[in-house]
Parts: C-alpha cells; sequence; structure tokens
C-alpha cells in the first residue's frame, strides 16, 4: 500500500514538474496525389516544409514530421478516420467532400496560394460564339481541369447544377438529350486552348487562371458567368489531434511567412504566400459551398 502510494505521488510530480510537450508525439501531414506514378515529385515538393516544420516543432518535443501522400480523396477519408493522419492541406470543395464523406476534419487556417486569398470560377466560351449566358449551355459540351479541382470542376459543377443544368461524361451513351457533356483536360492551359480550338464549347477555372492564359488564346474567349468567390485553399485538422500539437503546428504555419526557411518552404509546397486565420466571414462562405455541394452530388 505504502509502495502503491509512494509510486502515485512520483507519477504526480512528475505530472506537474514536465512541460506539456514532454508528452507530445510526432505529427503526420497528409496531402493528395492523384499521380500515383510520380511519388517522387510530391515528396521534393513538400521537403521544404517537412524541415520547417521539423525544425520548428523540435522545441517543443513534437517529432518525427511525417508526410503522408493519399492517391485520392477517399483514401483521404480513411486516413482521417483511421487517425493515419494529423492534418491535410487541400482546396476547399475537396475538403468539403471529404467532411461529407465521413472524416471529421476541421479547417483551420487559411491558405493564400498563387498570390489569391480567394479567387471566382469564370464560364468561358470563343469570343465569336453564340453562347451568352450559362442556360445556352444546355446540348452543348464543357471542358474541366480534373476531378479534384476546387475552381475548375467543383465550383463550376455546383454552380451548374444549381441552375439545373444536367451534366453528363462526354464517353456516357446513356447522357439525356440537352445535358451538358464535360471532359478533363488535365491543366487550364489545355482547358483554354480546347476552347479556342473547338474541342469543347465551354470551359470554367478561376479568375487567376484567366489572366494567365497567354494574350494569343484569351483574346479569342470571353467569359459569359462568373461563380460566387470560393477561398482559396485551406489547412485542416484531425480533431482527434493533441492539443499542444495543434497549438504548435497552428503558430509554426501562421509565422512561416516571416522566416526565411518557412517562405522557401511555402513557395515550394504550392506556390503558397503564406496562412491566416479563418474569419466568421470565411467560415459563412465555406457553409455556403458546402450547401452547394449538397445539392450538386
Amino acid at each position: 500500500m505504502a509502495n502503491r502510494l509512494i509510486s502515485n505521488v512520483l507519477l504526480f510530480l512528475l505530472c506537474i514538474c514536465l512541460p506539456a510537450h514532454a508528452f507530445a508525439s510526432g505529427f503526420r501531414l497528409g496531402v493528395i496525389n492523384e499521380r500515383a506514378d510520380k511519388p517522387d515529385q510530391v515528396l521534393t515538393q513538400y521537403a521544404g516544409l517537412q524541415r520547417y516544420l521539423e525544425r520548428e516543432l523540435a522545441s517543443r518535443g513534437i517529432a518525427p514530421v511525417e508526410l503522408v501522400i493519399a492517391r485520392d480523396i477517399n483514401e483521404m477519408v480513411n486516413f482521417l478516420v483511421n487517425d493515419g493522419v494529423d492534418a491535410m492541406l487541400e482546396g476547399v470543395m475537396p475538403t468539403l467532400l471529404i467532411r461529407k464523406r465521413g472524416a471529421d476534419i476541421d479547417p483551420a487556417l487559411l491558405v493564400w496560394r498563387k498570390g489569391q486569398r480567394q479567387y471566382h470560377s469564370v464560364f468561358f466560351v470563343r469570343r465569336d460564339s453564340g453562347i451568352k449566358t450559362l442556360d445556352d449551355l444546355r446540348g452543348k459540351s464543357i471542358v474541366f481541369e480534373s476531378p479534384r479541382s476546387t475552381s475548375a470542376y467543383f465550383v463550376p459543377r455546383a454552380t451548374l447544377r444549381a441552375a439545373d443544368i444536367a451534366l453528363g461524361a462526354a464517353e456516357d451513351s446513356n447522357v439525356a438529350n440537352g445535358s451538358l457533356r464535360y471532359v478533363f483536360a488535365g491543366s487550364e492551359l489545355n482547358q483554354a486552348y480546347w476552347v479556342q480550338r473547338g474541342r469543347a464549347d465551354a470551359g470554367a477555372f478561376n479568375d487567376g487562371d484567366w489572366e494567365r492564359v497567354p494574350a494569343g488564346i484569351r483574346n479569342d474567349l470571353r467569359i459569359i458567368h462568373r461563380t460566387e468567390p470560393v477561398l482559396r485553399w485551406l489547412f485542416s485538422v484531425n480533431p482527434d489531434i493533441a492539443t499542444p500539437i495543434r497549438e504548435a503546428v497552428v503558430d509554426a504555419l501562421l509565422n512561416a511567412h516571416g522566416d526565411e526557411l518557412g517562405r522557401s518552404a511555402l513557395l515550394d509546397a504550392a506556390r503558397i504566400k503564406m496562412f491566416e486565420r479563418l474569419t466568421d466571414q470565411d467560415r459563412e462562405n465555406l457553409s455556403y459551398w458546402s450547401d452547394a455541394l449538397d445539392t450538386s452530388e
């Protein structure tokens, strides 16, 4: 009895004397890479951010910092549900879709990417096209970038569904007459080029990409519709992550743009400018697009 009492006292003293980070473990950052043939490219892309976090978190007893690569949205859902990752970097609509599919993740920080805090998607057609509005797209074709793109797939798709315009994959022989057939081009530049060359009647991507289209192509195109704004990117955390680890990681990311190693790491990772806390208005914007995603499924 006396020995047990002494052991309990010692354990109590150990808990109150050691700093909280003495019990911290590692941190696992999740990213999605649909190019299974190029895993090394993703490892190289995020190597700087991994080194920066290792340096910043080591002083708090948090190690190691690991990069976990999911092959697609469903695999990321599995990682999150089974506590395989502590946080992830991803666009707004994939993040909301991951939540919808059962992963209880919490958007914690807004990510400035490619110089943008937020953007909106633009629908465009050939300048000499007779298409004036979204309604004119019925029975036509549209080119998106990829199935995981927020601005060049999810947002336009949700917008079209809200306008009661049926969508169908171009290769699907069962698509109803009058539906808008869609294909994927793999990049924003390809989208613009395909519309210019008449391979698709319309395209859609974000306003920043529109400005980056070479003038020789953009001059042959015109915008017919702009969507509601959407946040550029998100850093989201698994609610099961230990509070000291969450606070340490968030603090490190918020300060990364003010550090030489941090700035370089953010640029290499995904052309990130900085992280900042979400405002109430930002969370309202996420709620808006969550509802829009529900109607688009």
